[in-house]
């Protein structure tokens, strides 16, 4: 009955936020960066998703602070403490069946934020992860990884062979081995749509040598990257632009600046093919169509190559209520309505989780 009645009369994030915005537990970026996001073009186009699941990423910010959310916030979208078994296939595939490993690790440590079967089931996977990253020339890189970020936020971990492990890590190197494959990284202006925790941002930026870097996201994930990577770079040029609306200064600061953050209205602002690469790595699949179409338009018209991964097939909940279905998002039906002048040149299944595809298009006219 909750679910029906939330789907009728879903709560509005914005009347939420006004009761709690005085609330000195707040920190005074989130506060800015949620003000302006209320006030912005950005907000009128969320999803009755993001209220909802927002209201409650507020509550665990209030209650338990930045550095619970692995266990709290994260742990609903990519620390996979459940997981389907279709989800593992293409783990399994890459190891030998009779492969033996020799290795030391705390594998049994246990966290008293997760039940033991979430224990069994996530230490379990990041013996799967690192011995796959074992098997790819990316594993060299996860040294270069910082603990200093990537635990951070209070993400279960274990250590394996002196590493301190957890799914962020080595999924985000699995990330960027896909994304160089389809079009290798270099000294790239590179957008990143939806960049949640900003793992994979970090990622890109510990190991890659790129020109500039621009984060297209809402609150509070956007605030979370912000503050991740200024303090996992303190050397480098960052900035929030979200309150700049001028398209001139918009893009003078992202080409000046190393690291921007912007809402996703801004992205109309941008100079034409601006940026060498966009990427978006699971976040489309939480878009409802319009949105995802406003996105295809814009990134048409700012990026040379576009690389994202998501759910084979998903339901956008939320999206639909007693008089309306819920949306279903099919990539082989055709659900994305991919532009017709996109030329794809990557499409395969992900390490893990096997259910979600990368799919690399060029957004330029081959001669």
């Amino acid at each position: 009955m909750k679910k029906i009645i939330q789907k009728i009369f879903p709560r509005k994030f914005h009347k939420f936020y006004k009761k709690i915005r005085n609330n000195k537990k707040l920190d005074k970026d989130l506060i800015y960066i949620s003000d302006n996001f209320i006030k912005s073009e950005s907000y009128k186009t969320v999803s009755n998703q993001w209220h909802l699941l927002n209201i409650i990423d507020y509550e665990n910010i209030l209650n338990s602070g930045l550095e619970n959310l692995g266990i709290q916030t994260f742990g609903h979208y990519f620390n996979f403490y459940n997981y389907k078994q279709e989800d593992l296939i293409n783990l399994f595939k890459n190891l030998e069946k009779n492969e033996s490993f020799a290795f030391k690790s705390n594998i049994f440590k246990i966290n008293q934020n997760l039940g033991l079967k979430e224990i069994c089931n996530y230490n379990y996977l990041l013996l799967l992860l690192y011995f796959n990253l074992k098997k790819s020339k990316y594993f060299k890189f996860l040294e270069l990884l910082n603990d200093d970020t990537y635990l951070n936020f209070g993400d279960h971990f274990i250590t394996i062979d002196d590493y301190n492990i957890t799914s962020d890590k080595i999924i985000s190197l699995f990330d960027l081995e896909n994304i160089d494959d389809f079009s290798y990284i270099g000294k790239d202006k590179i957008l990143e749509i939806g960049a949640g925790s900003g793992r994979l941002s970090e990622c890109i930026l510990s190991i890659k040598k790129t020109s500039n870097y621009t984060i297209c996201d809402i609150p509070p994930s956007i605030f979370i990257s912000y503050k991740r990577l200024k303090l996992a770079f303190p050397n480098k040029k960052i900035e929030l632009l979200i309150d700049i609306e001028d398209p001139e200064i918009l893009n003078e600061k992202i080409i000046s600046n190393d690291i921007s953050f912007i809402f996703p209205h801004q992205i109309k602002k941008i100079n034409k093919k601006l940026f060498d690469l966009t990427i978006a790595v699971n976040c489309l699949h939480e878009m409802n169509k319009s949105t995802l179409n406003f996105y295809f338009k814009n990134i048409s018209n700012i990026s040379r190559k576009f690389y994202f991964s998501i759910w084979k097939k998903t339901k956008n909940w939320y999206s639909g209520n007693l008089f309306k279905k819920t949306e279903r998002l099919d990539f082989e039906g055709n659900d994305y309505q991919i532009p017709p002048n996109w030329i794809i040149k990557k499409k395969s299944e992900l390490k893990f989780p096997s259910s979600q595809i990368g799919i690399g298009y060029s957004l330029e006219e081959e001669n």
